[in-house]
């Protein structure tokens, strides 16, 4: 049953497994599922894996926690990054969970526009819920790892049914600019994550908890480039087992130089992640190192 996310942000299972957890998740309480992933699955993922030795770094350097504060917010938050992945496949199973939404109005009229718009996300909560949940005429096209295997890929298709949502493989050597082109000349939505990098040439930098953080440039000059809106769209999870979405607007002066306007989106895209690790701070799963400078100091906070 192990099935979190590496650091290269390939799910970890094989078919017989995605296949054997969305029977059980058809017959067994989903609670059960969290309380086996806590006890057995958790402590083993934490001695073994690089994105936990990561995570508590980021939790006693970033946010200044001490190091068993540290930890036990290491443990918290993989528990709650492993009931997130349960969810996804509870999705596949049938299962629908309760959706609140803030923001919705703003997202609802950039769908109504003839215009194409971005839609970024980011490794905070489980903005994958959305795709499942929020049905909108304008077709939306994901990114995403192109590297995950046919068998999860196959799940997430039928998963969306007739969401009018279509997946962009990338990252694998393929060529997907010319299909994120014509999506925006088509006037659709492109959905993508920018704080996980594919090419390490082609970074923004901004900040995070006043400490430097490289993020990924494509979105934010495809954005700049065309002249079109950008919005961030995240789910997170809440104490009930329900999901809160939020679309927020990231606003950038289309009169500024090109690289004026990326720092301003990347900035904005920061400030909204920030924004939201304050109210959800166990929610941060970006298991990858994307801090510019290590050495920065922590932030203040308690111990």
């Amino acid at each position: 049953m192990k099935l979190l996310r590496g650091t290269k942000g390939i799910t970890f299972g094989s078919a017989w497994m995605y296949k054997a957890l969305i029977m059980m998740l058809k017959v067994i309480n989903i609670k059960v599922l969290y309380a086996f992933m806590a006890i057995c699955v958790i402590p083993l993922t934490m001695i073994f894996s690089k994105g936990a030795k990561l995570t508590q770094d980021y939790y006693h350097r970033r946010r200044g926690y001490g190091r068993w504060k540290a930890l036990w917010a290491t443990y918290r938050n993989h528990c709650i990054f492993g009931q997130t992945v349960i969810d996804k496949f509870a999705m596949y199973a049938g299962h629908k969970f309760k959706m609140n939404y803030e923001g919705l109005e703003l997202y609802q009229e950039l769908v109504g526009k003839p215009e194409a718009f971005i839609q970024l996300s980011a490794h905070i909560g489980c903005s994958e819920i959305l795709g499942y949940s929020l049905h909108v005429e304008k077709p939306c096209n994901v990114l995403v790892y192109g590297g995950e295997k046919a068998s999860l890929m196959s799940y997430r298709k039928a998963s969306f049914g007739d969401m009018n949502i279509k997946m962009i493989p990338v990252g694998v050597g393929a060529s997907h600019s010319e299909e994120m082109v014509d999506a925006l000349s088509r006037g659709e939505i492109l959905s993508a994550f920018a704080d996980r990098l594919m090419n390490i040439n082609k970074v923004v930098i901004s900040k995070i908890h006043g400490s430097e953080v490289t993020l990924a440039k494509g979105p934010f000059s495809l954005a700049t480039t065309r002249g079109i809106d950008v919005i961030m769209a995240s789910a997170m999870k809440e104490k009930d087992g329900s999901y809160t979405a939020y679309f927020t607007p990231l606003p950038y002066d289309k009169t500024l130089s090109k690289t004026e306007q990326r720092q301003q989106l990347a900035d904005a895209y920061t400030a909204e992640i920030e924004r939201l690790l304050e109210k959800y701070p166990l929610q941060w799963f970006n298991y990858s190192d994307l801090w510019k400078n290590d050495s920065n100091p922590t932030i203040n906070g308690t111990n």
